[in-house]
């Protein structure tokens, strides 16, 4: 069997393996110390590890066994060689886990590595929006237990795993691959606009290319009876207020459009002049992101995490109250 380097995968707590439809990560034997020398920006402590605050570079920290029968990938990626569905996978665990994972042949790792090693700084709420799987692990048995098998039983032989995240992965790979997804949203090229907004360090470029996510969504609602010059005539504060309308429930009234425009209008003078407008905070632009965060997850099929209270404050702002960032 094949196996290869994978880099940056961050595993849920206690979980040694993630099987994910035919692939198999496994933590390498140093795990801990790998894991240590990633990126953490905060003191954390309670978990499977402490954490300690770090710069951080690449760690390699798990080896993957790769089926001897390789499905193609179902995402479009450009590459003129065959890509594999592996690479469908490292894309997701990418925006699942917050860091850049990818996986290196043997006679690769001697190369410079080109991708960022920093946890990304947007996408956390997207992240949130993963699926719960709880089990219970006998430290010493290590026998699996529900949550259900677990009510009235002493929880400290035992340990805490969320496999969620090989459940949800499973679940977005199925979900792109239907029929009805693909002939509502296409190929799911704009899964690769959102990798960019996630690894943003800018809080403009996240917005600019959040902005462009949603204009990308009408497209695909409207391609089958506008064609290309009729959608590019539409003004770009009703393609928004349709995906305000169409995914998050939102009555766009008269005042409502007015602030909407107020924030395409700022989107506008970005891309052509440069800051944005004193009249539009920052905390609206952050605002938008988290939506963006929150619109991918409902188009993946999961139901979306609302801890950063960007729908709450997205009602805020349709009925013209003032948008703060939020204090973390």
């Amino acid at each position: 069997m094949k196996e290869l380097s994978v880099y940056n995968l961050e595993f849920p707590a206690y979980a040694d393996i993630l099987e994910i439809t035919g692939y198999k990560f496994k933590r390498i034997t140093d795990y801990m110390t790998a894991f240590a020398g990633l990126q953490h920006i905060i003191d954390v402590s309670g978990g499977e590890f402490p954490i300690r605050p770090v710069t951080g570079t690449h760690q390699k920290t798990a080896i993957a066994e790769v089926p001897e029968i390789e499905e193609g990938a179902i995402l479009p990626w450009a590459s003129k060689s065959k890509v594999t569905k592996l690479q469908d996978i490292l894309l997701f665990l990418t925006l699942f886990t917050g860091r850049n994972v990818f996986a290196l042949k043997p006679n690769e790792e001697k190369y410079p590595l080109r991708p960022d090693p920093r946890g990304h700084f947007w996408g956390g709420q997207f992240r949130l929006s993963e699926i719960r799987d709880v089990k219970w692990r006998h430290k010493q048995t290590r026998e699996l237990k529900t949550e259900e098998e677990m009510k009235g039983t002493p929880t400290f032989d035992y340990d805490y795993l969320d496999m969620g995240l090989e459940k949800t992965i499973h679940l977005v790979l199925e979900t792109i691959s239907s029929k009805d997804w693909r002939a509502k949203y296409g190929t799911g090229y704009f899964i690769f606009t959102f990798r960019q907004i996630v690894k943003q360090e800018n809080i403009e470029q996240a917005f600019l290319l959040s902005w462009t996510l949603w204009e990308h969504f009408f497209t695909l609602h409207y391609r089958y009876w506008l064609d290309d010059k009729s959608i590019g005539q539409i003004n770009s504060d009703k393609k928004i207020a349709f995906i305000l309308h169409y995914y998050f429930g939102q009555e766009i009234n008269d005042f409502a459009r007015g602030r909407i425009r107020r924030l395409s209008k700022a989107r506008n003078r970005l891309v052509h002049f440069g800051p944005i407008p004193e009249n539009v905070s920052f905390g609206e632009i952050e605002m938008f992101i988290r939506l963006t965060e929150q619109l991918m997850a409902i188009v993946f099929g999961l139901d979306p995490s609302n801890a950063l209270n960007s729908f709450d404050r997205l009602q805020s702002f349709l009925k013209g109250k003032d948008i703060e960032l939020p204090e973390f």
